[in-house]
């Protein structure tokens, strides 16, 4: 299957490489994970947790996305499917941080249950069928209903910082016509590559929302928190 953008080859000791932008923007993002991880750092608050792991599993997809794209020519489309687990991973647990502020809402079971079952078939379904569309269509839903809608909602009814979520999602939203439309702005910066730099914006604005959490004390005691999922 042809490209949609030119492949720039590379070598490294003897080691037919390419696509040396999409190492450099993966690792930014996966650099810029741990060292969010770190800093959030260990917690018994349910949602901190789950945001924190979103951190952990983002910075793995990331990085085994970098090794995907560099060794493209000796593990072919299986060598991405690591990050394509692990970004799967890391949406749902945002997913699961958000529900927590919406539990008295009479849509929660529903988009609880939802998170998962859409989760689970649309991977499998790009596993299968080795496409990583729907990889992007489980992501792009998950930011746009759960970070982008439910936060806003949250943000308006009485916590305010959960709007930082919601503003991520708006650096965000471009990428999904940017990788839709193959809108590719030089072959040093492709669509992936600004899509990678579209995220790194987007979970900066997560990382301060999750930090006024932790510093407002707004997240309720995990002894209330429920034991679904």
């Amino acid at each position: 299957m042809k490209s949609p953008f030119e492949i720039i080859p590379f070598s490294i000791g003897g080691l037919s490489l390419q696509e040396p932008m999409a190492v450099v923007t993966n690792w930014m993002i996966a650099s810029f994970c741990v060292y969010a991880f770190w800093q959030i750092g260990p917690s018994k608050n349910y949602p901190i947790k789950k945001f924190r792991l979103f951190f952990l599993f983002l910075a793995l997809s990331t990085f085994f996305g970098g090794l995907g794209h560099a060794f493209f020519q000796y593990t072919g489309l299986p060598g991405k499917f690591p990050s394509w687990i692990f970004v799967t991973l890391a949406s749902y647990q945002i997913g699961r941080g958000i529900l927590f502020y919406w539990k008295e809402q009479a849509s929660y079971q529903f988009l609880n249950y939802f998170l998962w079952i859409k989760s689970a078939i649309l991977l499998l379904s790009s596993l299968t069928t080795q496409k990583f569309i729907f990889i992007a269509v489980d992501s792009i839903f998950t930011y746009i209903v759960y970070a982008g809608f439910l936060c806003w909602k949250i943000s308006s009814k009485s916590r305010s910082e959960m709007r930082y979520f919601t503003w991520g999602v708006f650096v965000l939203f471009p990428s999904v016509f940017i990788f839709l439309l193959n809108i590719n702005f030089h072959r040093w910066l492709n669509r992936d590559d600004v899509s990678h730099l579209l995220i790194l914006g987007c979970i900066s604005f997560f990382f301060l929302g999750v930090r006024e959490l932790q510093n407002k004390s707004l997240v309720v005691s995990p002894a209330s928190s429920e034991s679904i999922g």
